[in-house]
């Protein structure tokens, strides 16, 4: 895991996290010892070669790589990524930390922009994450459905299809041909709803890049929907995937307080 910060034109600032958690700063290739780890949160104040004070901070988290933070004489640094940092007012492109852009001459973004909208584009990631997933567990679902409902069809078929069935199926009775349409149906039903389930969310994710807010929003009300139908349906399935869905919910949760940050500061 490795951290770049191009604070200026004459000072670079990196920071290596290795195996075992071991870190290594460097600024402008020259290494500084530091008391750095990413197993607890931690602070290492330096100062850089002109003089000015920075600061390095590892923030844990749960679910999720630590935020790593590097602030100069108190501001926040933008760090210095493959994606090129652009002017909002004319898209040109500029360096990470310049505080006016070079061609059009606009104020640029506090750094604090960055964090918000790293976390709205978890959101989306989560968002993409909750697509495939409801996808996958659709296809699989509708196997498992029907492995298990091959028994009661091979029971049925040997029954005249015109005949009631001698039990009532949650109150409701059936003729024996009026059930094995049902039991049938029942994988094919599965999976629709999860593909249904999966293009909504493939839309949202969509979505999100202009809107993160509305999509985040509507994306979490929509799995929390779904989690609370189930449990209603199949209480056994609330234990199912519990750790994975606190995750979902966790990024989706970033991600609407990261656009809501953007949407107050852009207010």
């Amino acid at each position: 895991m490795n951290h770049r910060w191009d604070v200026d034109d004459t000072t670079i600032i990196e920071l290596k996290i290795g195996g075992f958690a071991k870190s290594i700063l460097t600024v402008n290739g020259n290494a500084v010892p530091s008391s750095l780890t990413i197993r607890r949160k931690s602070e290492f104040p330096f100062v850089i070669p002109d003089g000015r004070h920075a600061a390095i901070s590892i923030r844990p988290q749960f679910a999720g790589v630590p935020r790593v933070e590097l602030r100069v004489e108190g501001n926040l640094m933008v760090p210095t990524e493959k994606t090129p940092v652009k002017c909002p007012s004319c898209d040109a492109v500029v360096k990470p930390n310049d505080r006016f852009c070079s061609v059009c001459g606009k104020a640029m973004p506090p750094a604090e922009n960055y964090i918000f909208q790293k976390s709205a584009k978890e959101a989306t990631t989560a968002i993409w994450t909750l697509a495939v997933l409801f996808a996958i567990s659709g296809v699989i679902m509708f196997f498992v459905t029907k492995s298990q409902d091959a028994a009661a069809l091979a029971r049925l078929n040997s029954l005249n299809p015109n005949d009631p069935f001698p039990n009532s199926i949650n109150g409701v009775a059936y003729t024996v041909a009026a059930l094995r349409d049902k039991i049938l149906w029942e994988p094919w039903g599965v999976l629709i709803v999860n593909l249904i389930l999966a293009v909504v969310m493939m839309g949202l994710a969509i979505w999100g890049k202009r809107a993160p807010l509305a999509a985040a929003l509507v994306a979490t009300a929509t799995y929390i929907v779904v989690i609370v139908t189930n449990a209603v349906i199949a209480p056994a399935s609330i234990g199912q995937g519990l750790y994975l869905k606190i995750i979902v919910i966790i990024f989706l949760v970033r991600g609407i307080k990261g656009a809501l940050a953007l949407r107050s500061a852009h207010a």
